[in-house]
């Protein structure tokens, strides 16, 4: 994104970006990975894992409708 300037597509994705690299950071030693599902269950952490993934869900969502929109733009002007 950086290469061909879409310098708004990329500060979009920045901060989804940073968080994905914080939490594989913070994975604790021995856990399988970041959704560990043994975890998840005994901890009682499944409520806040399906909030944050639902979360993702919505944004990436956004994101596929404005690069289709950005897509069909690009296509139309040519």
């Amino acid at each position: 994104m950086l290469i061909s300037l879409h310098w708004f597509i990329f500060l979009l994705n920045l901060p989804v970006a940073a968080w994905n690299i914080y939490r594989y950071i913070m994975v604790p030693s021995g856990n399988m990975g970041v959704f560990d599902p043994t975890e998840i269950h005994n901890r009682g952490q499944l409520k806040s894992h399906m909030k944050e993934a639902m979360i993702k869900l919505g944004f990436h969502l956004l994101c596929f409708f404005m690069y289709l929109y950005s897509m069909i733009l690009a296509l139309i002007n040519d």
